[in-house]
């Protein structure tokens, strides 16, 4: 009984455990858009099917004004419509969303301005299966004047 009681206590542990986030920007200069976090919520707990990401990314003031960015989901990883954008202050950013297979596009009503953090609350996202490994993200911009998307990073999530 007591064995037991140990091992359901370390499993439990175990499954608990927090996850860790990694966003590498993939150009060495920080004068284009950049990844600053991707987190999870709940954290770390694998078998919960329905979850929110929420991705953190930077438009330093060098850069120029962000009018689209494209997000690239995991193949474990379901992202809905259901995406609210805002900036550093809490300040909601109208985006037209459109989603097709993992492919998420956000196509900004206005142009994003420099010096602005950017946060992306991708609410109800579902996993189509326990996971243990890490969800990877590709993350690309389209810069105002400039019809290339340009890949500005990875973002991974990783659980332990």
């Amino acid at each position: 009984m007591k064995r037991t009681l140990i091992y359901a206590a370390v499993t439990l542990t175990l499954t608990v455990s927090v996850s860790s986030t990694y966003a590498h920007p993939t150009t060495e200069s920080l004068n284009s858009p950049h990844v600053i976090s991707l987190n999870e919520s709940p954290q770390g707990i694998r078998h919960w099917r329905i979850l929110r990401h929420t991705l953190r990314l930077e438009i330093p003031q060098q850069c120029k004004a962000l009018s689209q960015l494209t997000i690239e989901a995991p193949s474990h990883i379901t992202v809905r419509d259901n995406i609210d954008v805002s900036d550093q202050s809490g300040k909601k950013i109208n985006a037209n969303v459109s989603i097709n297979d993992k492919k998420v596009i956000l196509a900004f009503a206005l142009p994003v301005a420099p010096g602005t953090i950017l946060t992306i609350n991708m609410n109800k996202v579902k996993k189509s299966a326990v996971t243990t490994g890490d969800k990877l993200y590709r993350i690309s911009a389209r810069l105002e004047g400039n019809n290339a998307e340009l890949p500005i990073g990875v973002a991974r999530l990783r659980n332990h």
